[in-house]
């Protein structure tokens, strides 16, 4: 047995919490059981995988290498689970969503491969080993891998850009979770992008690169498992939308005169101006359609069309003027910045700043500096 150094430190100091994390999740936030579960599932897998790996490179024994081997199956299983975990986390009809079996096959076949593996003797896998018999299997057992986990983000990439669509028809706000999601799907874009040069490095360049490499892909789940546990224990309870389409435009308008029309532009203009609605910093589309008794497709068609705009930028623009009101009141001589944003609606300095600078391109502070000088 090898001796521990750093490295293995942080390993078992990843896989601790992983474990910690698989156990804790499906607890602590009950509003999300469905997401947490499969992300449970996810944390301990990865953990299981990281333990083993730490055994076989400390080993010597070949016939632990070969028993070990069959959790490289689980390369073909993380893609379609986290598919599973984002579609229930952030799609409100689809806390039950799953998968047909059929994704399961490239993980079967692999693993039918590795059981036959497994019927050699330690001499004689050893042999095949040192002879390069394995080569091409692996060859294309990593090339498949690596293309299977791709088309899966790509998968999450795709519905993560349809729920920010619909979180700016529907919601006035960003969702903290809209955040986390992002930063997963950035991180396993950056490991992905490190398996695609090692392979490349590896199998055509005929390079073995010090640092990017297939361990490397496998030692970056700590990492993961590091973000899913900040953003876990942070996590607030999740405002989740049903991402899904809207009648057509051209449908709606033949339902509406121009009467109706104006009748609904004159009653959000005494909600927005009178009622000031857009103060309350978690409005919805829904909400807002309540109050004025229609559909939020009638809503949502008025505002992409008439007022060339989307739900979220509409709110934020009423809400920027009426910080800028505060700014030429003087009242930010005494308060800061982020109250009086939280006053006029925002529920958070980021979404303030972005709404302020789509709409005066240019951030609150430098704004305030030049109305000064």
């Amino acid at each position: 047995m090898g001796s521990y150094d750093f490295m293995d430190v942080l390993l078992l100091l990843g896989i601790a919490q992983g474990f910690f994390l698989s156990i804790t999740l499906p607890i602590v936030h009950q509003k999300n059981i469905a997401a947490n579960k499969v992300l449970a599932l996810q944390l301990l897998l990865a953990c299981l995988v990281l333990l083993t790996r730490m055994v076989v490179y400390k080993t010597d024994q070949l016939w632990i290498a070969q028993r070990f081997a069959l959790l490289e199956t689980l390369v073909f299983v993380f893609g379609p689970l986290g598919y599973i975990y984002l579609k229930r986390l952030l799609q409100k009809d689809q806390e039950k969503f799953t998968l047909s079996w059929v994704h399961c096959i490239p993980a079967l076949l692999y693993l039918s491969y590795l059981i036959f593996v497994n019927t050699f003797s330690s001499q004689e896998f050893g042999q095949r080993l040192a002879t390069g018999y394995f080569g091409k299997v692996f060859l294309i057992t990593e090339l498949s891998a690596l293309l299977f986990n791709l088309y899966y983000w790509y998968l999450n990439v795709r519905f993560f850009l349809q729920v920010l669509r619909k979180e700016k028809e529907q919601l006035s706000f960003s969702q903290t979770t809209i955040s986390f999601v992002q930063v997963m799907l950035i991180v396993t874009g950056v490991i992905l992008l490190g398996w695609i040069v090692s392979f490349c490095s590896t199998y055509i360049f005929r390079t073995t690169l010090p640092i990017v490499n297939y361990d490397m892909v496998w030692i970056a789940i700590p990492i993961l498992i590091y973000i899913v546990g900040y953003f876990a224990l942070k996590q607030p309870v999740i405002f989740r939308i049903v991402v899904s389409e809207d009648s057509t435009k051209s449908a709606i308008k033949s339902r509406m005169d121009d009467r109706s029309i104006q009748d609904l532009q004159r009653g959000l203009a005494q909600l927005m101006k009178k009622n000031e609605v857009y103060l309350d910093n978690e409005l919805t589309l829904v909400e807002l359609a309540k109050q004025l008794n229609t559909s939020t497709n009638k809503l949502s068609w008025l505002l992409n069309t008439v007022y060339k705009s989307n739900f979220y930028n509409f709110i934020n623009e009423h809400r920027v003027k009426a910080f800028l009101a505060k700014i030429e009141q003087d009242e930010h001589k005494a308060k800061t910045l982020l109250s009086l944003s939280m006053e006029v609606g925002f529920n958070s300095k980021s979404t303030f700043n972005k709404a302020f600078k789509a709409l005066l391109n240019e951030t609150p502070s430098s704004y305030i500096k030049r109305v000064a000088s």
